[in-house]
This record gives structure tokens, C-alpha cells and sequence, in this order.
């Protein structure tokens, strides 16, 4: 779908408005008139503000949205051009004092209809629900049903048996082994204060640190689009595109596709198993003359950029891979789901349709986790959840693939292989690369690493090496197994996997055939099993080239 351009809105507006009844054209005016108001009085106020630099003050638009540890920020003296210190359109929110859980009462008639409503969340927030008014009608009340539901359900809180909840002012090494822990017993993690927080609002200053500019072109997620045509929701357009939209009540939307640098925080970096393996195996594994998918480099980090109330349904994100996000501007409320039985695979996949269809969670339990800026969260591979971000929010993520959970990675992409294109909201084609060369590494890790192998984990690194046409997502587009095309399943670092592959399992004494039979034949599927003893039964390749 083409994009807007900015010459072009008065244009567009004007063949739009012609399809409306006089009743639905004038109160679209009214708003319209009324949100110009309002900009004009707010522009005012802040007149000595316009540049948008890293002040932490509100200015009494957004209300000052904090985990409730504290991250101590360094000192920042940045300067900024002319051209890149245009102020973004003010998120109006409700003031601070007693109403400091209130997200909703100034963004109505701002950034949504005044006609929405608000609902209280379990933690007390109060929020807008997703709401645009066509002919007289909320035409996302599917959206505000599921908001509705999602509002219902407890906050997580310490103790959670879905959630581990942590602080960064933990020992490092503690704090580690915690998160490594936690996703290996198919647990989500939140830790308090793990990142500095960003302003108040959102800013092209602040967009410009992430190479994020208002020209850059991306696929924005449209929600009366995809309200009408789920598997459609697109429209090409630029980040100033959305930036500007944040305060029109007539349009609700979002950007996924934003890729970033960044990735996990220094002191948390060495969680990322996978990419750990490509800088330990270009050795023993070259890469001259081999085809590498450009997903390896470009596709493990993104920023996500949301308008308000916009509601992302039930999925698990595809690929096996666990997944973080940073809170940097605005709130999410992040519903954790975990399925009631958790060790049938068929009894999982077929719930996981209900819900991912209908939002029936009757057989999953749930909790929200409210992520404030600062705050990180991080998934396990086959984890369900959906989300609600309430105001416009900024938020930094990534995937990494992590040894304590191969078990569930593997879990993670036979759902995608059963039923791919209901699961998942976006996949990615660098996973058997990366998992090749995590085995090829095997024999270079030191003896006391590999002494903390499971069994598990383990087993499915097995079966994904020896057979990675069975974890093809439903309804991929990769080339990368199809013929006649570049392909990562050339790399050098398969033929090394699979004769690591081939000696652990003549070691532990399973045929090829019997693998995915000890594997399920578990009592459960996060169950990571004991530690594996390998002996020196790798000592083969471990040999210099």
C-alpha cells in the first residue's frame, strides 16, 4: 500500500471524507479542530523546550513513568542540529499528584475519540481502550475486547510462578545464572532498572542515537487495516509519518521493523549463545565464499515504535528464539501466558489455536507484567503472550538463542511447523546457521562449561542439526531451502555440526530415528533433564586446524 506523503495529506483526506456520512465527517472535523487547539495552548507552554533534549521533566504532559528501582544515569552533554531538533508532537497525558496511575484522561479527544473508554488494569493503572469511531461505531471493538480481558488478569508479582523477577543491582555472575535459570525452567525474567530510562517523550533527537531518522522508511502496522484483514495490516510510510499521527484520534499505529545495534546490556551480553558461536567458529568454520543470511547481523535487534492504544494479540515469537525488551519511553503491559498442562506438545498446538484465534485463555494461566522505562523483560522460546502499550511508547528488544533452552526451542519451532502463520507475528531465516554453528562450537567450550550440558537441550541441538527441513515455519518465505537459490545450508559449519552431532549421539548410544522419541518422552516439555555426561568423546575435533 503506497505511503502518505505529507503533500499529499489533503489530498487523501479529502477522498476519505468522501466516503463518510455528514454526521461522521463533522465530528472527524470537530476532533480534528479540537486536537489543533490543544496543540497550539500545549506548544505554548513548552516554547522553551522545543528542542527536545534529554530533559527528564514531564512539563506535565506525560506522567512520570519510573520502575520502582532506580537506574543512576552518567552525566550527557549532547548538542544537536537545527535540521534533527524538531520536537515531536507532544503525548499529552494526565499530570502527576493522585492520578499518577491515570494514563488515560488526556489522551481523550487527543489521541483517541473522546467516546472511548477506559478500564483499570490489576495494578492499578488506568487506560485508554483501543478505539476509533467510523459511522458511529468502534470498528476495534475486537481490540477492546481483548483489552478488556487482558485489564482482568493478576500482576505479576515476586514469588510468580511464571515470572522471575530481579533487580540490576544484583552481582553480575548471580544475576546470570538467575536469568540462565529462569528460561531453562521456561520461566520469563523482568529486571528492575536494567537500563537507562529515555526522556519523557518521544523526540527525533532521541530517534537519531538508534539511527532512527523521520525519513526513515518503514512498514507501519495499521489497526483499522488489519481490524478489517488481519494477515494485511501495512501501509509504507516514514517514521515522521507516525510521529505525526500521534495526536490524530483518527488513526492508531505502529512500527516492528525498526532494526537497531543495540542489543543486550553489557553485563548481560554473554547470554547470547548464538552469536557467542559465530565469533568462536570463523576458524574453524570460514566464511569466505559462503553465503550468510543477512537476518544473523540485521534482524536480532529492534526498536518498536507505538502510537497509543494499540493492542498486539496472542503469538509466540518464531524460530525458537528468547526475546528481550527494554522499556525506554512510555509503559507496556506485557501478558505472560503459560499453557495449564505442559507436557503434550498436540495438546499445546491445538489450545494455542484457540487462543491465538479466538483469545480463549481458559487453558493457559496468565499474568501481566508491567514494563516501565528502564525496565527489561526476557522470554523463553515457546512462551504465548500478547501486549497492550497504552501511551506512545519507545522499546528496545532483540532474540538470542541460549543453551540452557534448546529444549524449548525446539518445542517453539514444531508449533511454527504446525501452524506457523497463526503463532508467530514475524519469522526469521538465519536460525539453522546459528544453530550449526553452536554445535560446531561444542568441542571448543571448556570442560567446565560443557560439564553443565542437560540432556534436553542437548538432545534438541540434535535433532535440529540433523534434521532442519522438520522446523521449516509454516508458510516461510525463505529460500534457503529451495533449489537453485544462495543458500546458509552450504555453510561450513554444517558438515563439522552434523560429525559433532553424529559422535555425541553414538556416545549417549540413541539412533538417529530414536532422537525425537527421547526427547518428548519427557515429563515435561521445559523439562531440561539432568546434566549429560559426554566424556572425552569429543576430543576428536578439538584438535587445531
Amino acid at each position: 500500500m503506497p505511503r502518505i506523503l505529507p503533500e499529499k495529506k489533503k489530498e487523501y483526506n479529502q477522498r476519505y471524507e468522501a466516503k463518510l456520512s455528514p454526521e461522521a465527517k463533522k465530528r472527524r472535523r470537530d476532533a480534528q479542530a479540537a486536537s489543533r487547539r490543544r496543540l497550539r495552548q500545549t506548544s505554548k507552554q513548552v516554547e522553551p523546550q522545543l528542542t527536545g533534549g534529554n530533559s527528564s521533566e514531564g512539563h506535565g504532559f506525560l506522567p512520570e513513568i519510573s520502575s520502582s528501582h532506580q537506574f543512576t544515569p552518567g552525566s550527557s552533554n549532547n548538542s544537536t542540529s537545527p535540521n534533527d531538533s524538531m520536537r515531536v508532537p507532544e503525548q499529552s497525558m494526565a499530570p502527576l499528584d493522585d492520578a499518577r496511575h491515570d494514563l488515560a484522561s488526556c489522551m481523550l479527544g487527543t489521541q483517541v475519540p473522546r467516546e472511548a473508554e477506559t478500564v483499570k488494569w490489576a495494578d492499578g493503572h488506568i487506560t485508554v481502550l483501543p478505539t476509533l469511531i467510523r459511522d458511529g461505531r468502534n470498528v476495534l471493538v475486537n481490540d477492546e475486547q481483548l483489552v478488556r480481558k487482558m485489564a482482568a488478569l493478576p500482576a505479576s508479582k515476586p514469588g510468580s510462578t511464571l515470572v522471575t523477577h530481579l533487580n540490576s543491582a544484583m552481582p553480575e555472575d548471580v544475576l546470570l545464572s538467575e536469568i540462565r535459570n529462569s528460561l531453562r525452567d521456561g520461566k520469563a525474567v523482568v529486571v528492575r532498572a536494567a537500563a537507562k530510562p529515555g526522556p519523557p517523550n518521544i523526540t527525533f533527537d532521541f530517534l537519531k542515537r538508534y539511527g532512527i531518522y523521520s525519513t526513515t522508511v518503514v512498514d507501519m502496522h495499521d489497526m483499522e487495516l488489519r481490524a478489517k484483514e488481519s494477515h494485511r495490516p501495512h501501509v509504507e510510510g516514514t517514521v515522521n509519518d507516525l510521529i505525526s499521527g500521534i495526536n490524530n484520534p483518527d488513526e492508531i499505529r505502529c512500527i516492528l521493523d525498526c532494526n537497531v545495534y543495540e542489543g543486550l546490556p553489557p553485563d548481560l551480553a554473554s547470554l547470547d549463545d548464538g552469536q557467542t558461536a559465530w565469533n568462536r567458529t570463523t576458524k574453524d568454520c570460514p566464511l569466505l565464499n559462503k553465503f550468510v543470511h543477512p537476518d544473523n547481523f540485521c534482524g536480532l535487534r529492534f526498536c518498536l515504535i507505538h502510537q497509543g492504544a494499540v493492542v498486539t494479540p496472542p503469538h509466540h515469537d518464531s524460530e525458537g528464539q528468547n526475546t528481550f525488551v527494554t522499556g525506554k519511553i512510555g509503559l507496556k503491559m506485557w501478558v505472560l501466558l503459560r499453557h495449564v498442562n505442559g507436557d503434550n506438545l498436540e495438546e499445546l498446538a491445538r489450545d494455542a489455536i484457540s487462543l491465538c484465534g479466538d483469545h480463549d485463555m481458559t487453558k493457559f494461566e496468565a499474568e501481566t507484567v508491567t514494563i516501565a522505562p528502564g525496565d527489561m523483560l526476557i522470554q523463553p522460546p515457546s512462551m504465548f503472550h500478547m501486549v497492550y502499550t497504552p501511551i506512545p511508547s519507545l522499546t528496545l528488544g532483540g532474540h538470542f538463542f541460549l543453551w540452557d533452552a534448546l529444549h524449548e526451542t525446539l518445542v517453539s519451532r514444531a508449533l511454527d511447523r504446525l501452524n506457523g502463520m497463526l503463532f508467530t507475528n514475524q519469522d526469521h531465516e538465519h536460525t539453522d546457521e546459528t544453530l550449526w554453528r553452536m554445535a560446531a562450537m561444542l568441542p571448543r567450550l571448556p570442560q567446565e562449561e560443557i560439564a553443565k550440558l542437560r540432556t534436553r537441550p542437548l538432545l534438541a541441538l540434535c535433532i535440529m542439526v540433523l534434521s532442519p527441513s522438520q522446523y521449516v515455519a509454516q508458510g516461510s518465505a525463505s529460500k534457503s531451502h529451495q533449489k537453485k537459490q544462495p543458500k546458509a545450508i552450504q555453510s561450513s559449519s554444517r558438515s563439522r555440526a552434523q560429525a559433532i552431532i553424529q559422535t555425541i549421539i553414538s556416545h549417549l548410544g540413541i539412533l538417529k530415528k530414536d532422537l525425537y522419541k527421547v526427547f518428548i518422552d519427557s515429563l515435561s516439555l521445559v523439562d531440561a533433564g539432568d546434566v549429560v555426561d559426554l566424556g572425552d568423546c569429543l576430543a576428536e575435533f578439538s584438535h587445531s586446524s
